[in-house]
């Protein structure tokens, strides 16, 4: 009798051992365990939670954080126009402006309001636009004026004061901005090889032409007038002077339009961020979303570049700050980055206005002394 029970009890042993083994198959695959309703919950061996359960519960979390970044750069974004357009070196306040004076009335609301408005828009627009060329292209140093796009407004801008056109309204921005949409255009067909954009061509085009639009300006420079100069200089170096409420809606439009294109893209972008091949893999039209995402960052950072001149790094510094301090997705960085990107240069103008009350300083002399640190920092990091 003993060595019967002893062959049952090995028999069962052996029963329960196979059925273990099932089960641990049908969990790895994602089967739900025995009692338990399919369609209720994915699991991996031991029970786990799979990886699709565990990414939802860490969106979950995020969410509070993700929340407060957003309310936090908002009321940045408040207090720096609120300081912006209340600072200067008239003493005006808005209970005055309210009250009805016309003094007042006429400098917060037709001078410092519309200024503070228009550098929030050209900050969120360069950082929007530097973010989606370090997505498009995967480098961390990719930024909108070292691929020649602000360098073809400048060169349209010169071009324009050496013929005498600066003293025209408007002519100058227009020009400029036709400028970027050239640069634009030379940029992809330079890095086009056999129906492909390669993301190295693409800043080797940027660097060369860049040199080029340096040589046209020195001698656009050399051949204007000596009293157009002066203002040719100072939009150069980024002035936000003259800011009208026509510079502020019509800008806000293009910062919208972008957004609401760039978000539309912004799964595709978000894959393409694991390389090409993969994102090909995934369905991803790769040429398709380069094309869109390349011009209409440039034409929106052509309209910010043409009203405003060039303010250097910001296109570099908000995003990278952006990512290290909350989320790497870009249909988040977006949002953040248009914020944050508001704020510096919101700041920068109004240091810009009130460091030296004799004189207005060129915004991109703040903004390159927060870049260039930091642009230096990425390079060693990157070495």
């Amino acid at each position: 009798m003993t060595p019967v029970i002893v062959r049952l009890d090995n028999t069962i042993l052996n029963r329960r051992r196979v059925a273990n083994q099932t089960s641990r198959k049908l969990r790895v695959a994602g089967e739900p365990p025995a009692g338990q309703p399919p369609g209720r919950r994915r699991y991996v061996h031991g029970g786990v939670p799979s990886s699709t359960t565990l990414r939802s519960v860490a969106d979950v979390r995020h969410r509070p954080s993700l929340a407060g970044a957003f309310a936090l750069l908002a009321l940045l974004l408040v207090i720096a126009l609120v300081l912006a357009s209340s600072i200067g070196a008239t003493d005006v306040s808005w209970s005055a402006a309210l009250a009805g004076d016309v003094t007042a009335r006429s400098i917060l609301i037709g001078i410092r309001l519309p200024r503070a408005l228009l550098a929030a828009l050209v900050g969120a627009t360069l950082a929007v636009a530097g973010v989606t060329f370090q997505s498009l292209l995967r480098n961390p140093l990719a930024d909108p004026f070292i691929l020649g796009v602000s360098g073809g407004a400048a060169c349209g801008a010169s071009i324009a004061t050496a013929a005498g056109l600066s003293r025209l309204p408007g002519v100058v921005p227009l020009i400029a901005f036709a400028g970027a949409c050239g640069a634009t255009g030379a940029v992809f067909l330079l890095a086009r090889r056999r129906e492909y954009t390669d993301p190295t061509r693409l800043l080797l085009s940027g660097l060369v032409l860049n040199a080029f639009f340096s040589a046209v300006i020195l001698i656009s420079f050399g051949v204007s007038r000596q009293s157009d100069l002066t203002a040719a200089l100072r939009w150069m170096m980024g002035t936000l002077f003259g800011a009208t409420w026509s510079d502020v809606a019509l800008l806000a439009v293009l910062v919208i339009v972008s957004i609401a294109v760039l978000a539309a893209i912004g799964n595709d972008l978000r894959m393409l961020a694991f390389g090409e091949d993969d994102a090909k893999s995934r369905g991803v039209n790769v040429e398709r979303v380069k094309l869109i995402g390349f011009i209409t960052a440039s034409i929106v950072t052509g309209a910010a570049v043409s009203v405003s001149g060039i303010i250097g790094f910001v296109g570099l510094l908000v995003p990278h700050l952006i990512r290290m301090m909350w989320r790497r997705d870009f249909r988040f960085l977006l949002p953040l980055c248009a914020l944050g990107g508001g704020v510096l240069v919101v700041l920068a103008d109004l240091l810009s206005r009130v460091v030296v009350t004799s004189s207005e300083l060129p915004i991109g002399a703040f903004t390159a002394v927060l870049g260039v640190p930091f642009f230096l920092s990425l390079l060693r990091r990157n070495r």
